[in-house]
């Protein structure tokens, strides 16, 4: 299918080192996108099929492609730090969720691991997400608005003082505080449910891990995710000097339900 006006477009264009540059866009006609290497009008590339090459003003090559999940995330507007496709893949195999599956969110942010759950669980699924802070929320409604998603459901609401859905099949934490949260998780999500939590330091593993197997959950792991990139080209392959490396840990567990001692 040709590119439309209304589509979301990532523009590629590359450094002197080869290093690409890239520009996330909704397709206006009119719209002037600039860049370092000059601007694209973005009427010029209506029509156009996706993997398509133009030239700027000044004659630079443009690279046309159709955003993956990752650009979006990537080039999220966002108000806080978000959780970056390395972490938002692992923890979507891990949870065991499936399209059509219902999932509470606990710390919205600006919504890349809303969208990235919104997008796997597709329209008959729904992803119930609370956060504290209204401007969060707004960030979050705006990005999820613009992706078209439309089965998630936005709270302004502490979470500690009440999960209002029950016999949900995931529960994923990003708070400062998911052992707070452990007790109520267990008694919301279904048999055999997963809760994730997302947390930044190793205190906060400890008391994590701790209070879920207290509260009723098995197979508790810990993980962390490193990504690192590498150049290749015809004189050499190394790693690149830079990568995404600490982001956070990932807490995992699965409920039981033991039966009460007589």
């Amino acid at each position: 299918m040709p590119i439309e006006e209304g589509d979301t477009a990532l523009l590629v264009v590359y450094s002197k080192k080869g290093r690409p540059k890239k520009f996330l866009v909704r397709v206006k006609r009119g719209k002037r996108v600039h860049t370092h290497k000059g601007y694209v009008d973005l009427s010029d590339i209506i029509g156009l099929e996706w993997g398509s090459e133009i030239r700027t003003n000044k004659g630079s090559p443009v690279e046309i492609h159709k955003p993956t999940l990752a650009d979006i995330v990537e080039k999220l507007g966002r108000a806080t730090q978000i959780i970056y496709p390395k972490d938002s893949g692992f923890i979507l195999v891990k949870s065991g969720i499936k399209p059509g599956d219902r999932v509470v969110e606990i710390g919205t942010g600006s919504g890349a691991l809303t969208i990235v759950l919104a997008t796997f669980l597709g329209p008959e699924g729904r992803v119930y997400s609370y956060d504290l802070k209204e401007s969060s929320l707004k960030t979050a409604e705006r990005n999820l608005k613009a992706l078209q998603l439309s089965n998630v459901v936005l709270k302004l609401k502490d979470a500690k003082q009440g999960i209002d859905e029950s016999d949900v099949d995931a529960i994923l934490m990003d708070v400062p505080d998911p052992w707070e949260i452990l007790p109520m998780a267990h008694e919301r999500l279904k048999p055999n449910g997963i809760f994730v939590a997302f947390v930044p330091s190793c205190e906060q593993i400890g008391r994590t891990v701790v209070r879920a197997r207290e509260v009723g959950f098995s197979m508790v792991e810990v993980h962390e995710i490193l990504d690192r990139e590498y150049e290749s080209d015809e004189r050499r392959t190394r790693p690149h000097p830079r990568m995404i490396a600490h982001t956070g840990f990932i807490i995992v567990g699965r409920k039981v339900a033991r039966p009460s001692s007589s």
